[in-house]
């Protein structure tokens, strides 16, 4: 969980790549597509892990974005930077940036 209340869980890794895959769920104050759990996959390397969501799915709100945390494995803390890319009103690409804290419950 981050520290906006946002779940990041990890269902299945392939030990020999480091390749993961799971589910985030969005509880982020402000930013949309909350509450729903959507498709995450991933890689960690020793203790460098990367991770994505395309914010889209059959089941919940497709929010046509997609964001990339990039962090290091701290015990049980992972601190991350992440971008998060969207078409805007103007119909060109956007990026904003952004740190989160996940902490292991």
């Amino acid at each position: 969980m981050n520290q906006r209340g946002s779940i990041l869980s990890i269902q299945a890794i392939d030990a020999s790549t480091g390749n993961f895959t799971g589910t985030y769920v969005n509880n982020a104050a402000g930013f949309s597509c909350r509450g729903q759990p959507y498709a995450m996959a991933g890689n960690v390397a020793a203790n460098k892990i990367d991770f994505y969501v395309n914010w889209t799915s059959p089941t919940a709100p497709n929010c046509r974005t997609i964001t990339i945390w990039n962090g290091r494995v701290a015990g049980d803390k992972i601190p991350t930077r992440w971008k998060l890319y969207y078409v805007g009103s103007d119909w060109n690409f956007h990026k904003m940036t952004g740190q989160d804290l996940f902490t292991r419950r």
